[in-house]
Parts: structure tokens; sequence; C-alpha cells
């Protein structure tokens, strides 16, 4: 029989923006990620399907991690590309247009990628995006 492998960890999530590490936080008890240079937020499809329209009342709550976030010495502000890699999965993110906003969402696991002025308008987004998920995407 042969021995397992080791286990491997996962490398850091990096901002599809700024391209540095983003940090974990939570809405309502549910996790996503969120940038604390550009302001930027990727919310797994789980989280969003888990989400109430009553939950986007309440704030983020970051975790310590970004709490004590320092700006690189080496960083400049970057621009949002043509397209996004999805910080979840690695694969494409496309525009998509959710209740009159355009956002980008992945291509395979259908992460919201919110940039950091879009997520005034989060209620907004929440139920058209479960209902497009509900429908076949």
């Amino acid at each position: 029989m042969s021995e397992p492998l080791a286990s491997v960890p996962s490398p850091p999530k990096k901002c599809p923006i700024c391209k540095i590490v983003f940090y974990p936080a939570t809405l309502a008890g549910q996790p996503l990620w969120h940038c604390a240079e550009c302001g930027g937020s990727a919310w797994p499809r789980e989280t969003m399907m888990k989400l109430r329209p009553e939950d986007t009342n309440q704030a983020i709550v970051r975790g310590e991690e970004e709490r004590t976030h320092k700006t690189p010495p080496y960083f400049t502000p970057r621009q949002k590309p043509p397209f996004l890699i999805c910080p979840l999965c690695g694969k494409r993110m496309k525009e998509d247009k959710i209740a009159a906003t355009a956002v980008d969402v992945c291509e395979k696991c259908t992460c919201l990628w919110l940039d950091g002025p879009k997520l005034a308008k989060f209620g907004d987004l929440l139920g058209p995006y479960k209902w497009k998920q509900s429908r076949g995407r």
C-alpha cells in the first residue's frame, strides 16, 4: 500500500486587479474575499446562494489580517484589466449585466467579483444573481 502524499497548502488568493494577496471576510456569517487596496470583493456562489435580502443591510466583517494590512512598498494602484482571472478557481471571468450593473462572473465556478464602488449596489444584485443561477446561468 502506498503512503499518502503530504498535504500541500494552497497558494494564497490574490486580487484579480491588484495582484496582491487579499483577505477573508464575512457577511452574515458567510465567507467572501476582500481586497484592502482596491476595495473589490469576491463572492463565491455558495455564499451568494445562502445570503438573504435582509443580510445585504449588514456590513462586511473584515478579518484581523485585513485590519492590520499595510500597503506593500512596491505596490502601485492598477486599472482594471480587460478581463479578470477568477481568484477562486483561476478561470476567466466574463462581464455580465445583473440588475443593470456590469459585474464580472467566473465562467466556471460563477464567483461574483464586485469592484469597490459596485459594493454599494450589492443589495440590488443578490436577487437577480440567484434567479440567474437557478435558471442555469
